[in-house]
């Protein structure tokens, strides 16, 4: 049985924001894990990556945001930090993703950066995507990366010194591979080495199968590799490939630990996959430490963003949300709010619940601007550094109206000046400033995309201009003409008066609701009814609660 040295996952405990714990720990750290040693930074950096053999969804992007969180939270607490992103555009396509054309098949195996782009306005496949992802990361980000491309650090010859020593640390390397191997069959054979060739011929990279040494290159030759249900064509040359000259790459049990030593790497994001004992994190943090002497960064592990339907998004099955669709219905920072909260929770994202996400992100801005209290200090303090690490810029102090009555604002009109009437009338204008205007403004157009797309339902609705056809019994009746005498009251106000109302007359609430929604939208759901009710024309409520028409 392997026992490795336990990493305290720091992003596991309460007491305050996770970024800030764990950059806290970094700082503090007194020895490496497996090496008798005090770590010693030049520089503290922080690294994220992305593999580009499929598109960029939002579940790359969680990597990303809370990576940043960690960097933000060193360069707080006063210490020279960075934040790089690296592209694994050395590691080659292993399926064809979903919306990919199927002749892409034939490139199974080559390094993405050099597959021809999927609608030839890039260079290469990696460059489309990569292009695509960033514009609209720059939308979510705060702070600005330094990008990296493997595929150019290789052929640049940057990683030389490195490859070199992993090659005279091969027995070193295999030891610390077998150790979480328990499989006698899966064990790492004496003749193994770290180094993947890149075929001369067909320039493919799975395809290559190490034959032994000659002269210190890789003798090789390219056949049939299959994984999972894709195969990796070989073209059957035999060759040699010499590990100085960039044509190729390590094996990843060697290739991170040897990122994590060049670029100085303090801490880097990783699925929850890798927080076992033999995972590729801890394996590559014995060789980090043990053959480039360099302290394993720490891990900042995290559970999945998962779609509806529960399962891990993932190219390959066509189950992804893109960021740009979510910049069509809200606001980078609810989402970026979303990823920072909680990261060893697991989330589900449903684009049903974007109004709720809404919801819990206003709070926490309430909470921030002092705007509302909450009776645990501990829970206020975690909740307004969580909103300040959201915001892609200065937190600016700008109240907007919740996403659920902009979406509602959204289906009566769209008519710019009528939409300043029902702010007016909702008694939401007269409190907000211009920039406040603005910004509801914004959220009614988002949330109109959100209702035309994503909306279920229960959320839709059409106002009835004519008077339906509809059998009022006289209790209600009475009930609704003093709620006709209240027309005017802010929407809050307003709900609490009918909710009130019908309780003291005991009239059940159901009955209440169901029959109003009926007369004004021929169904028995709808938004919440005052608020509803008080964005509408006075004079049209008051006449259709009276049974007028």
């Amino acid at each position: 049985m392997v026992i490795r040295k336990k990493v305290k996952n720091m992003a596991n405990e309460e007491d305050t924001f996770w970024a800030d714990r764990m950059a806290e720990e970094i700082i503090k750290r007194t020895s490496y894990d497996y090496v008798a040693k005090i770590p010693k930074y030049s520089k503290f950096v922080v690294k994220t990556s992305a593999s580009l053999s499929g598109v960029l969804h939002i579940g790359r992007l969680t990597d990303t945001v809370r990576s940043e969180a960690v960097y933000r939270a060193l360069r707080d607490k006063g210490v020279k930090a960075e934040f790089i992103w690296v592209a694994e555009d050395m590691d080659p396509l292993r399926k064809v993703p979903e919306g990919i054309p199927k002749e892409y098949d034939k490139y199974i195996g080559m390094p993405v950066t050099d597959i021809p782009d999927i609608q030839g306005c890039h260079k290469t496949y990696a460059d489309h995507f990569t292009e695509d992802y960033f514009k609209v990361l720059s939308d979510f980000e705060t702070e600005k990366m330094t990008r990296y491309s493997m595929r150019a650090e290789y052929k640049k010859g940057t990683f030389r010194p490195y490859i070199k020593k992993i090659l005279e640390h091969v027995d070193d390397i295999r030891g610390i591979v077998n150790k979480c191997k328990f499989d006698p069959e899966t064990k790492l054979s004496t003749d193994w080495i770290p180094w993947k060739p890149l075929c001369e011929k067909c320039g493919k990279l799975m395809t290559t199968k190490f034959l032994g040494m000659e002269d210190g290159k890789v003798k090789y030759r390219c056949e049939d590799y299959q994984f999972e249900k894709f195969t990796a064509k070989g073209c059957g040359h035999v060759g040699l490939s010499d590990p100085m000259d960039g044509e190729g790459k390590l094996a990843w049990k060697s290739e991170w630990a040897m990122q994590w030593a060049y670029w100085n790497v303090v801490a880097e994001g990783a699925g929850k996959e890798y927080n076992l004992p033999n995972s590729a994190w801890f394996i590559n943090a014995e060789i980090c430490e043990k053959v480039f002497d360099f302290p394993a960064p720490r891990p900042i592990f995290y559970e999945y963003i998962t779609t509806g339907g529960g399962g891990k998004m993932s190219a390959s099955l066509g189950n992804v949300i893109f960021p740009k669709d979510w910049l069509k219905v809200a606001e980078p920072e609810p989402l970026r709010y979303l990823f920072l909260k909680k990261i060893g929770k697991a989330r589900e994202f449903k684009w049903v619940d974007v109004p709720r996400l809404m919801d819990d992100y206003d709070e926490a801005a309430r909470v921030y601007w002092g705007d509302e209290k909450l009776d645990n200090e501990k829970e206020a303090i975690h909740l307004k550094r969580l909103f300040e690490m959201s915001q892609t810029g200065k937190p600016k102090h700008v109240r907007n109206i919740s996403y659920s009555f902009a979406a509602m604002i959204a289906q009566i009109t769209h008519d710019p000046k009528k939409i300043q009437e029902i702010l007016e009338r909702s008694h939401h204008l007269k409190d907000m400033t211009p920039e406040e205007v603005k910004a509801a403004m914004g959220r009614i157009e988002l949330s109109k995309n959100w209702v035309a797309k994503y909306a279920p339902p229960e959320h839709k609705f059409v106002v009835l201009k004519k008077m339906p056809d509809l059998i009022v019994n006289p209790t209600l009746k009475d009930l609704f003409d003093l709620i006709a005498n209240k027309i005017g009251m802010p929407g809050d106000a307003l709900q609490e008066f009918i909710y009130n109302t019908a309780k003291e007359k005991g009239i059940p609430l159901g009955a209440v609701f169901s029959t109003a929604y009926r007369l004004f939208l021929g169904k028995e759901t709808g938004p919440r009814l005052g608020p509803f009710l008080a964005s509408l024309d006075r004079d049209f409520v008051i006449k259709r609660l009276r049974m007028k028409g």
